[in-house]
């Protein structure tokens, strides 16, 4: 399924190099990956989150801390997909970072009957290089979410969960019925450790999300106290987040040991693809 990112034709897979008709070639990494996003749509050397936020998200996802909004996630999923209408299920996550969401999202879907072929990309090479190492039931590239690798009207349910998106980019690859899945943080996310380190916190505001070509058929909310089973736990979810950065680390360190109840609270939104 992936389509060369210089010249848009479908890239054909020939032993670890994938090739198209015009004779670009690109070769998987040893851990399965593909490396799709060419060094002119770059704005950085390493674009991305860094190493060390990517690592602490794969351990405070290995610690289940968001299992409830994956579960809410794969649960849209099945209430709005039916096998009939695709019976393979082309699910993507654009911004897939350490690929935690879709590992576990395809997973679920799979044991609850549902034929699915997983699909993700990010811009950030080592999260993609964390995804394609763990979930090898799922295929990966690194990608610009402007710029995704994939056919026209190819996918069926594309996720995106904390990360930028392309509303334009969306109605070319989702197949007409097909859903388009955002997450975003709800005005309490995080409130406590805001109210930790700053002396002004601010809630999140509510986005206004304008979906060309698509309808927004469900918004929901998603509250809960995060259940945390260790000190590396909330260790991590401080380290992937902007505010433990900001911290002296004397004031980090205390905060990462205090025991207070942390808030997750989320906006999901499911958007469908209309006849174009």
């Amino acid at each position: 399924m992936w389509y060369c990112p210089l010249c848009q034709h479908p890239l054909n897979q020939q032993g670890k190099t994938w090739r198209c008709d015009n004779r670009h070639s690109f070769d998987e990494a040893k851990s399965g990956y593909l490396n799709l996003l060419p060094v002119q749509h770059k704005n950085s050397r390493q674009p991305g989150d860094d190493k060390t936020m990517l690592n602490a998200r794969r351990g405070f996802h290995d610690g289940q801390g968001y299992v409830r909004l994956m579960q809410a996630i794969t649960t849209k999923i099945q209430s709005f997909v039916s096998p009939a209408q695709f019976p393979t299920l082309n699910l993507y996550d654009a911004g897939c970072g350490e690929g935690s969401y879709l590992g576990t999202i395809r997973d679920a879907l799979e044991a609850g009957g549902v034929n699915v072929q997983g699909w993700g990309s990010d811009i950030a090479k080592h999260a993609v290089e964390l995804a394609a190492k763990r979930f090898k039931n799922c295929h990966f590239a690194v990608a610009s979410s402007t710029r995704l690798p994939v056919a026209d009207k190819s996918l069926h349910t594309v996720l995106q969960v904390f990360a930028p998106g392309h509303a334009e980019e969306y109605a070319r690859v989702i197949e007409t019925q097909g859903l388009c899945i955002m997450v975003d943080p709800g005005p309490n996310h995080l409130w406590e450790i805001k109210q930790a380190i700053y002396q002004s916190p601010r809630k999140h505001e509510t986005k206004v999300i304008d979906m060309p070509g698509f309808e927004l058929i469900d918004t929901d909310g998603l509250t809960f106290t995060i259940d945390f089973n260790s000190s590396s736990m909330r260790k991590a979810l401080m380290e992937m987040t902007p505010y433990y950065w900001r911290l002296p680390a004397e004031k980090a360190e205390a905060l990462i040991q205090s025991d207070f109840p942390v808030t997750a609270d989320f906006v999901i939104r499911v958007f469908r693809r209309l006849q174009a």
